[in-house]
């Protein structure tokens, strides 16, 4: 088929369009640096070749633009990436990435996990459920969480002593703090224990 004209769009795209055939859309770079230019013949394997390294370098580039708002896993940068390119070109880019160390689950998970322990003093069992939502591995979920110091009651406490200090005088106050701290994913023997910390009555002795 012939390639009848190559116009620019919008976010650095071309639209090419065919002699007899559906126009389609290819990244600027993709189709600078390939061997096709308007008026030229393309056959329905090279076209899909176009294709194919158009959605690559589409993806990659989004895979860096994300990269460089914050740092991913593995697993969640790949689904970001759905969006621009099928599965299997957004777990190549996705590897590439890995390999070149632009990727690494286990400094990605030991360093979320600090972070939400010693700024939103999440407890082990809440930083569990954040890891695995982003597609960390059991096993370097367990090995980011070994590395954390200081035990649940102990950011219970903390929490306590920041947020919730003025609230512990009463029943139906301590009660919220109680169910505050369980959403937050405390077990209720951390909450006891920090509150006997700061001297709160059991109710439910």
């Amino acid at each position: 088929m012939k390639i009848i004209e190559v116009s620019r769009r919008r976010r650095q795209l071309y639209l090419l369009t065919f002699e007899g055939g559906e126009p389609i859309e290819v990244d600027v770079r993709t189709f600078d640096e390939s061997p096709y230019n308007e008026g030229c013949n393309i056959t329905e394997e090279q076209l899909n070749g176009l294709l194919a390294a158009s959605q690559y370098n589409r993806a990659r580039e989004r895979a860096l633009y994300l990269l460089g708002l914050r740092d991913y896993a593995c697993k969640e940068l790949e689904q970001k990436l759905y969006a621009e390119a099928p599965p299997e070109t957004a777990a190549a880019v996705v590897e590439r990435l890995r390999q070149v160390g632009l990727l690494d689950d286990e400094r990605y998970a030991a360093r979320l996990a600090r972070s939400l322990s010693e700024g939103k003093r999440y407890p082990r069992r809440r930083i569990e459920q954040e890891l695995r939502r982003r597609g960390i591995s059991s096993l370097l979920i367990q090995a980011a969480i070994s590395e954390l110091e200081g035990e649940d009651y102990e950011q219970a406490l903390a929490l306590l002593q920041k947020k919730y200090y003025n609230k512990l005088n009463d029943p139906d106050s301590r009660r919220r703090v109680i169910a505050a701290l369980a959403r937050r994913g405390f077990s209720y023997g951390a909450i006891r224990r920090a509150m006997d910390e700061m001297g709160a009555p059991d109710d439910e002795e």
